[in-house]
């Protein structure tokens, strides 16, 4: 890293001279003699090549270099200590920001009851959904992008990150009320050959429980795939109008088949059984992000005397 000729005690030079326009009157606010900042003023002009100041009557004003320094001075000692206010408060527990990400789209059906009862508990903890990570959360996690993540047991694993299970549910095909497949209990994996499958086209990659599925039953692939953003719910809306098949959870199909306009059929005779877990970091002791997964393991889809998830 190249050596900076700025440090942070003419940050602090810099913005007091600007806001007070005199040596004098910014020793006042620094508690420093009116010689020590000539001096530190001096020797920053002397490290960039050129003047910072110039004297207009009784005022210091800043050249052109000057103001675009101190500006920046302004913005970095503003973050600076924001960043120690909220250092201060993540030592105690009681602040900061937790990033989050999941690989399922449904997720976000009942993610914001999870957030809602943890605003209540710590009001100063913000948790931002980080959406473009949930292609690798846990390259994400490993790059301190992310703080926690939702995954599939068939998420490739990864040295230093951590996995809690949190339930176990089943991915299932959804068909509209006219579809050949509505009503039925179960269909053998080979009759996903005959289908248009409208879906994350991630979720017939080899790793994953359906890719691993269709291989093992000797099934290529479904008649046509139309890959559709998974959080889009065009997969959804595609089945209900029975122009093919959507994959989801079980627990997001149930309440969708309610109405009886869309039904929920096992794939193959045992099921598909997905395994969802909670990925951080190893080691992360952070109170507010053990209260996090607190709150998951607590508040997800099947946790006893939770209610069904709406309408997606």
């Amino acid at each position: 890293m190249t050596e900076l000729a700025v440090e942070s005690r003419h940050l602090l030079l810099l913005v007091a001279l600007d806001a007070a326009g005199s040596l004098h009157a910014a020793s006042r606010k620094l508690h420093v003699s009116p010689s020590a900042l000539s001096q530190q003023l001096r020797e920053l002009e002397d490290r960039l090549g050129g003047p910072l100041f110039l004297r207009q009557w009784r005022r210091l004003v800043a050249t052109a270099t000057g103001r675009r320094l101190t500006d920046a001075a302004r913005a970095a000692l503003a973050d600076l200590s924001r960043a120690e206010s909220e250092a201060r408060r993540l030592m105690s527990g009681t602040s900061g920001v937790l990033r989050l990400s999941t690989s399922c789209h449904q997720s976000y059906a009942w993610l914001p009851g999870v957030l809602r009862a943890f605003a209540e508990r710590f009001p100063d903890v913000e948790v931002t959904v980080v959406a473009d990570s949930a292609d690798a959360p846990s390259e994400a996690l490993l790059a301190r992008k992310l703080d926690v993540a939702l995954v599939t047991g068939d998420t490739p694993r990864a040295r230093g990150l951590a996995y809690q299970r949190l339930f176990r549910d089943e991915l299932v095909a959804l068909v509209g009320s006219e579809h050949p497949l509505f009503g039925r209990a179960w269909v053998p994996l080979e009759a996903l050959a005959h289908e248009h499958l409208w879906s994350d086209a991630r979720a017939l990659e080899p790793h994953t429980v359906l890719g691993r599925a269709l291989a093992l039953a000797g099934v290529a692939g479904p008649r046509k795939l139309t890959p559709v953003p998974p959080a889009s719910g065009v997969a959804v809306e595609m089945a209900r109008a029975n122009l093919g098949i959507a994959l989801v959870p079980r627990w997001a199909a149930t309440p969708l088949a309610a109405s009886g306009a869309l039904g929920a059929v096992r794939l193959g005779k045992r099921g598909l059984a997905l395994e969802w877990q909670i990925a951080t970091r190893v080691g992360e002791a952070d109170p507010a992000l053990s209260a996090f997964v607190d709150s998951l393991v607590a508040d997800h889809p099947r946790a006893p005397g939770r209610k069904p998830a709406g309408r997606l």
